[in-house]
């Protein structure tokens, strides 16, 4: 076991907390599993049961990690926050949780959707749209399925875009689209299907918040119809 440093400017508290933190991302320590006992951790890394207390209590402020009387300290999951009533993308939300952000472009087609997809796009009926289906993941897990449809043609430069990263700093940085209106929300739970189960790692029967959208720009002009799916044990949605 790798000791901790002292004599550097990282106080030995925060250093501890930075490797369990890393420890419990890459699921060495899983939700709802014990951590070691103060006095391994004491042992482990050569510290003083103050700064195994300090680095504890800091992941129980954080919401990693809480103290069950009795029995130890737990993970409790991080979670990555979304406002329902703010639009911020995937990257900007998992990126303020501390996550890595990545993508997969799973689909990009231009297809003929139900017509109240195309009018709530300002769209005639059996108009087409641009469909994009993009695998997000954070810390290189995968945690939402996300299903985009986008109006045409002013959104025809989407075929040709990059979608790795950030859609919506995409969006203003090659046109100047601000989405900043959510003109509707609904949100549901959903099982995962075989289907979904092997595109996002999970079990069948995995519970996914399944977030439908309507999302407009400064300008009060649509700008897609969203289906999200976010892997329930990761994400809270606050009101």
């Amino acid at each position: 076991m790798k000791m901790l440093e002292s004599g550097v400017a990282v106080p030995m508290y925060l250093q501890l907390k930075t490797t369990l933190l890393s420890q419990i991302r890459s699921g060495r320590y899983r939700r709802d599993k014990r951590l070691p006992s103060e006095p391994e951790l004491c042992r482990r890394y050569g510290v003083s049961r103050i700064t195994v207390r300090r680095a504890i209590q800091e992941l129980v402020d954080e919401g990693y990690v809480v103290k069950r009387q009795g029995k130890g300290t737990f993970v409790c999951g991080h979670t990555i926050d979304r406002k329902i009533a703010y639009v911020s993308g995937f990257t900007e939300s998992a990126e303020q949780a501390g996550f890595a952000v990545s993508s997969t472009l799973l689909k990009r087609e231009v297809i003929q959707v139900p017509g109240r997809i195309t009018r709530l796009l300002g769209l005639p009926d059996g108009a087409p749209v641009l469909y994009t289906q993009r695998k997000r993941m954070a810390d290189g897990r995968p945690v939402m399925l996300e299903n985009n449809y986008f109006p045409l043609p002013k959104f025809d430069f989407l075929r040709r875009s990059d979608l790795s990263g950030s859609l919506y700093r995409l969006l203003g940085s090659e046109r100047g689209i601000d989405p900043i209106h959510p003109r509707e929300t609904s949100i549901c739970m959903a099982l995962a299907d075989e289907k979904m189960a092997n595109t996002m790692d999970v079990v069948v029967g995995t519970p996914f918040f399944k977030v439908d959208t309507f999302i407009c720009d400064q300008h009060d002009e649509p700008v897609h119809v969203g289906h999200q799916f976010f892997l329930g044990e990761l994400y809270t949605f606050k009101i």
